[in-house]
């Protein structure tokens, strides 16, 4: 059987360290005891979050033409951390036969696996998933942190610069006079958003080298970025900046009068449970609301296509049809210890990456640490000149930063996937039961959660599930939970 080899590792740093490599002489050893042909070897080196993957890819679209039957990879975090492609590896597994074989996992995902294989794998795509989201949410904590301080956490906005030394960012001299301009030209009430874009190029104020006039929608965002006064919002939270403004606040107050005046604010004096989340199963059109008599909601088809035969249905009714659908999900605490007993081994195996992780990081910031008090002995002794000590102490600096922030992130991961899975199996355990228990706008929270897709159809409702719950659903329905 013919075989292609997949590697795959998150930073140019692992690359240049023995992650790709070893996971590829693992595969080809395998390979060997196997007897398997191995006819390519494909590898990577970007986040398994991220959709696109170029290898992955190119990977995919050679079983796609029947090159290979099989795939190699050292186990499931490394093929993928997003749903998009779990779902692109199985679409090929029952349209080409593809057997994913997952060595450390020593696990081989076929047109035969039997539904629990699957479900486990399906779980350990969300633990590996959860895994980035984690990292991602440790992230925003050091942003949130830096925030307080005052100094604005991501990429500088039009008008600023990011000084790589200070970590703050200053005004960009040459951008910074067309944002005060068009500040004070809306400010006036004179002119709309179409006629101050056209008034800054006539005037000869450039936005942008390769795009001199500014479109009408970056302008609106721009004026109403409070960042140009010194504060700035971040997450919805108001911060008091130390940077340098641009403009001054009465300036920004009286530009948002203009958009005041220029924008009546709409409300809603009801708010609809199920709003949103159905389409019509007859034409394909939204499921809208419409209140009767005051205190009567119903849900119909927006009719955006014509006449639509869909009928009526009362907000009661279509609650009843939604707890209906979270009764597949209901699985028996037997279950729930089985799968728990499943995730344990996974979960060491994630432990055993993140120290290997932490150790590289560990090992390349020492490395440059030698290298800054190497580089300013050199300038000491007259080795090197100042311009070329300042560039590439800037550099190492820089990627130290970094470094720190990575293993920041490690120290405060939360590697406990077994817990995770069991509070996700959980939810689908109890999903039902607390359904029942909430009103209206607090069983929406519920179904958002579970389903990706619900369709109404003559008073009937079919429904899809997020995954890992469509998982969940097929293997009580098949029964199939254990060999």
């Amino acid at each position: 059987m013919k075989a292609i080899i997949y590697a795959r590792v998150s930073s140019r740093e692992q690359e240049e360290g023995y992650s790709l490599s070893a996971q590829v002489r693992l595969l080809k050893e395998y390979a060997g005891k196997h007897g398997f042909e191995v006819i390519k070897e494909y590898t990577d080196v970007e986040t398994a979050k991220r959709i696109g993957r170029t290898s992955f890819q190119l990977t995919l679209e050679d079983i796609q033409a029947g090159k290979a039957s099989v795939l190699l990879v050292e186990k499931t975090d490394r093929m993928t951390r997003n749903f998009k492609d779990y779902v692109a590896v199985d679409d090929l597994i029952h349209t080409q036969g593809l057997e994913v074989h997952l060595v450390k996992e020593g696990e081989i995902l076929g047109p035969e696996s039997r539904s629990q294989t699957k479900f486990i794998h399906g779980i350990r795509v969300l633990m590996a998933k959860n895994y980035t989201d984690n990292l991602s949410e440790e992230v925003k904590k050091g942003m949130h942190e830096k925030a307080q301080q005052g100094h604005y956490p991501t990429c500088a906005p039009y008008g600023y610069r990011n000084n790589p030394e200070t970590r703050l960012i200053d005004i960009n001299e040459d951008e910074a006079p067309f944002v005060r301009q068009a500040f004070e030209l809306y400010a006036t009430g004179k002119y709309s958003l179409r006629q101050v874009c056209l008034k800054l190029a006539e005037d000869g104020y450039i936005f942008k080298a390769n795009r001199p006039k500014i479109s009408k929608g970056s302008l609106e965002a721009m004026l109403k970025r409070l960042i140009y006064t010194g504060d700035f919002m971040f997450c919805g939270k108001f911060h008091e900046g130390k940077h340098e403004p641009i403009v001054s606040i009465p300036l920004f107050e009286k530009a948002q009068q203009a958009f005041k005046r220029a924008n009546k604010p709409k409300y809603t004096k009801h708010k609809f449970a199920f709003a949103g989340l159905m389409t019509c199963g007859h034409c394909g059109c939204s499921i809208t609301t419409e209140l009767k008599k005051g205190k009567y909601i119903y849900y119909r088809c927006t009719n955006g296509r014509g006449k639509c035969p869909n009928l009526y249905v009362r907000e009661e009714k279509i609650s009843k049809l939604f707890a209906e659908t979270l009764l597949p999900l209901r699985i028996s605490k037997k279950q729930l210890d089985w799968v728990t007993e499943q995730l344990r081994g996974h979960h060491q195996d994630e432990i055993m990456f993140h120290k290997q992780r932490t150790e590289s990081l560990q090992r390349r910031q020492a490395t440059l640490t030698k290298r800054v008090d190497t580089i300013y002995e050199d300038k000491l002794d007259g080795k090197i000149t100042d311009d070329l000590w300042q560039r590439k102490h800037n550099e190492y600096k820089l990627e130290l930063t970094r470094i720190e922030e990575s293993l920041r992130q490690h120290s405060k991961g939360n590697l406990n996937y077994t817990e995770n899975g069991v509070r996700i199996l959980e939810l689908s355990k109890n999903a039902h039961s607390l359904y029942l228990e909430q009103s209206p706008l607090e069983q929406r929270r519920i179904l958002t959660a579970v389903l990706s897709n619900s369709i109404l159809k003559d008073r009937k409702l079919s429904v899809t599930y997020r995954e890992p719950f469509s998982e969940i659903a097929e293997c009580q329905q098949s029964q199939e939970w254990s060999g």
